[in-house]
C-alpha cells in the first residue's frame, strides 16, 4: 500500500533556491468574503512547500517538459493552437 499524498493546488506562488535545496511555494485561490469587491481578482495564497535537492528540480524539469509537449500535441489535435492564455479566474495572470 502506497503512503502517497495528493495535494491540491491552483498554481505555483513562488520559487527559490538556497543552500542547494529548489523550495517551491504553491498557492490556492482564497475565496471572496460575501460583499468583497467582485471586479477584484482573487488572491493566490500560499498553501504548501515543495523542497526539493537542485539535482531532483532539474532531473523534473525534463519530466515537466514532457506534460508539457503532450499538452501541446492534444491542443493542436483539438485544432486550438498553444497559447500562454490567461487564468480563468485571475485574468491579469498569463
Amino acid at each position: 500500500m502506497s503512503n502517497r499524498t495528493e495535494v491540491f493546488v491552483d498554481g505555483l506562488v513562488s520559487a527559490s533556491l538556497q543552500d542547494g535545496v529548489v523550495r517551491l511555494e504553491f498557492g490556492e485561490y482564497e475565496l471572496r468574503e460575501q460583499g468583497e469587491d467582485e471586479r477584484r481578482p482573487p488572491a493566490l495564497t500560499p498553501r504548501h512547500r515543495l523542497l526539493i535537492p537542485w539535482p531532483g528540480f532539474v532531473r523534473s524539469m525534463g519530466v515537466l517538459q514532457e506534460v508539457l509537449k503532450r499538452i501541446e500535441a492534444q491542443r493542436k489535435e483539438s485544432g486550438r493552437p498553444f497559447v500562454a492564455e490567461a487564468d480563468p479566474v485571475n485574468p491579469s495572470i498569463r
